[in-house]
């Protein structure tokens, strides 16, 4: 065969210039997005010390966030940030200020959305609007609804962003079961949550057609453990989020809060990436995808939790200054110094803590008359350190507005409740002295004493607990049973700093009032 050498140069050359295009646009299809996110912040404004991290170095503290956010930001102007809820109730500043001080301090984080969390109800929900309305970035949720009107509580149910010129839709959604179970019932009264499948649906299929991309910050599943130490399986702890991608389409990404546990590799189910971190501010997310527009879906990613170390990070000048203004404001009565404890009290979520005992026998000694006080291992958030104890310490340690119950109850249903307790779905209850419990291996209840007789299921004792867990809150239901129940009207903060006051010199211990056979 012969060819014309003018002709073929020609035809390679067309061939050469279609390859090139089609090379070109197909770079010209690829975007790369990074996405930063937190979850479970719990007003950690200040760095501080998480005893799984590290023993001596602080960490975490909304100055640092503000740092890396502003730093990646400056890098790529195109960034989101978004959070995952439950940034009300941890130190004492958030309840000290009915969470004022942690939204306005929020405005200089960089946000570009969150959504809404069970702890940003702790004084209340019309507490709750006022303090969001604050906000000067995106509040987001879409299934919780005011029972008289019929209205969502907080009618903003998503928003749609443009970045790297894709349109991206953020929606936001409370988990109906973490609502139920771990909101104070009494802040709720008049609110009506709604199922998170249906609303996700509905609201995927709103902006479907107008977005790239869908991303979902969620706040639902199992409680995060309130301990020192002690972490749980990924995916266990994930598991709503896994479950809830799995039933519907189109959602790119969750970004999910409550469980309080870090996605190292971001997990995956029915094509959706879900992510988290470890709460308390100690970790920035940082989600990283790759999305090809002509195919519409994200075809890669990388995932990695920053580390907040608080001598690696310059704190942000303008948010320094925010903090500064409200511990001012609330330094005086957090200072006030009531006692001194010859230990550390520190928490521990699946197993007896000195903090829990301390709690537990302050409660007991509000009444004569109790047998028994427990304290929910999820109550207690902060470690009390080693030395004096202020009032601001005793509020960090439980930031809650509970007030101590007093119920009567047979042996039957203490040992519902105990039973429930060995699960370890909500964390051990932790109990007052006198009393001791086992747990068996497979998180079944063993045996229950009270000053080493066996409960009687036809005995009647009378059972202390904060209000919370008198209402069912935790799953603890069979409380709901008293035939009797009494209204402290005492503040679970102020139960404590009365036990501790009269001792002046307290000494924290461990007595093995529960036991975890092997």
């Amino acid at each position: 065969m012969i060819y014309n050498f003018d002709m073929n140069a020609k035809y390679f050359l067309s061939l050469s210039i279609i390859f090139l295009s089609l090379s070109s646009g197909i770079r010209g299809d690829i975007k790369e997005l990074t996405i930063l996110y937190t979850n479970d912040l719990h007003s950690h404004l200040v760095p501080h010390i998480e005893g799984w991290m590290s023993k001596d170095r602080p960490v975490g503290g909304f100055a640092n966030i503000a740092t890396l956010v502003k730093e990646e930001k400056a890098k790529n102007p195109e960034t989101i940030y978004i959070d995952a809820g439950d940034y009300f109730s941890g130190p004492y500043v958030s309840t000290l200020t009915e969470g004022a001080a942690v939204i306005e301090t929020m405005n200089f984080l960089g946000l570009d959305a969150a959504c809404i969390g069970n702890h940003e109800f702790d004084h209340g929900w019309q507490n709750t609007f006022n303090q969001l309305k604050k906000a000067t970035f995106p509040i987001l949720n879409g299934n919780i609804f005011v029972e008289d009107t019929g209205k969502l509580f907080w009618d903003n149910p998503y928003i749609i962003i443009e970045k790297q010129g894709l349109k991206i839709g953020i929606i936001g959604l409370h988990g109906k079961f973490a609502f139920h179970d771990t909101i104070n019932k009494e802040m709720v009264v008049g609110l009506d949550i709604r199922d998170e499948e249906f609303y996700l649906k509905k609201y995927i299929a709103e902006i479907k057609d107008q977005t790239d991309l869908i991303i979902l910050s969620i706040h639902q599943g199992m409680p995060g453990r309130q301990s020192t130490i002690g972490l749980s399986d990924v995916e266990r702890a994930l598991f709503k989020d896994i479950d809830l991608a799995s039933k519907v389409s189109d959602l790119d990404i969750i970004v999910t809060g409550h469980a309080h546990k870090g996605t190292e590799e971001a997990l995956q189910s029915n094509g959706t990436l879900i992510v988290s971190t470890n709460a308390y501010t100690t970790q920035l997310g940082k989600l990283v995808v790759t999305y090809d527009t002509s195919k519409k879906k994200i075809i890669n990613h990388t995932n990695e939790l920053i580390p907040i170390f608080d001598d690696e990070i310059e704190d942000d000048p303008a948010m320094l200054r925010e903090i500064e203004k409200w511990n001012t404001r609330v330094g005086e009565i957090a200072g006030e110094i009531v006692a001194t404890s010859s230990e550390t009290m520190t928490r521990a979520y699946g197993q007896e803590s000195n903090m829990g005992n301390m709690f537990a026998d302050a409660l007991k000694a509000m009444n004569d008359t109790i047998d028994i006080a427990v304290i929910n291992s999820g109550a207690l958030r902060q470690d009390i350190p080693k030395g004096q104890v202020s009032i601001g310490h005793l509020i960090s340690a439980f930031p809650f507005p509970n007030r101590g119950i007093i119920t009567t109850l047979t042996g039957k249903e203490v040992r519902e409740i105990f039973e429930h307790a060995a699960g370890q779905t909500n964390g051990v209850l932790q109990v007052s002295q006198g009393f001791q419990y086992s747990i068996t291996k497979d998180n079944k209840l063993g045996f229950m004493r009270l000053n080493g007789k066996d409960i009687q299921d036809e005995g009647i004792y009378r059972v202390a607990a904060p209000n919370f867990v008198t209402m069912g809150g935790d799953g603890y239901l069979s409380f709901l049973k008293s035939s009797e129940t009494i209204d402290s009207g005492i503040l679970m903060f102020d139960v404590a700093k009365n036990f501790i006051q009269k001792q002046q010199n307290y000494e924290p211990f461990y007595e093995g009032r529960i036991v975890l056979e092997n």
